[in-house]
């Protein structure tokens, strides 16, 4: 099974229920493809949504969201890197979701490296880097932190030298 991550963007900001209405009005195209649904980032303005599957392939996961008549813009899969728990005081925590393009592939020991290399700056603005799903051709990456806010996560991923397209606060369901 895969790790495939769905992106949608809204041009109007939309309710979570009504997205969560339509994937449960398809949960029966999901089962027939063999998707399972871990979780949904959703952005504070609610015009951006990262839905994260686990399936036998993105093309599984694109069947089902176009039978369902989900709306979404790609679907890829990856895999998923994950921190040792960090210690933080998560009540007083956003989550914060950064997205990357990198002009050449990089690898799953590329961004462990970075992320080491970079430790330093990211306690030092107190952001803890929990997850990140980096695409199988190395070309994108999503990374999930939980920090006191948005600009905590740029100022540390600016300061580390962290490239990254669009930052942004989210809520996680699952």
């Amino acid at each position: 099974m895969e790790i495939v991550v769905v992106e949608r963007r809204f041009e109007n900001p939309v309710r979570f229920e009504d997205i969560q209405g339509l994937e449960g009005a398809g949960a029966a195209c999901l089962s027939t493809h063999g998707v399972r649904f871990l979780h949904t980032y959703l952005s504070r303005d609610c015009k951006r949504m990262l839905c994260v599957y686990e399936a036998p392939d993105a093309e599984s996961v694109r069947m089902a969201e176009s039978q369902a008549g989900v709306p979404f813009d790609a679907a890829w899969t990856c895999q998923r890197l994950r921190r040792d728990s960090p210690s933080i005081d998560a009540a007083a925590q956003e989550y914060v979701v950064v997205e990357r393009a990198f002009p050449a592939a990089v690898t799953p020991d590329f961004a462990s490296e970075a992320f080491q290399r970079s430790g330093w700056c990211f306690d030092m603005h107190r952001t803890a880097h929990l997850e990140s799903y980096l695409a199988n051709d190395g070309f994108r990456m999503i990374c999930v932190f939980r920090a006191p806010d948005a600009e905590s996560v740029r100022n540390a991923n600016n300061q580390a030298g962290g490239q990254y397209v669009d930052l942004w606060t989210a809520s996680v369901h699952s």
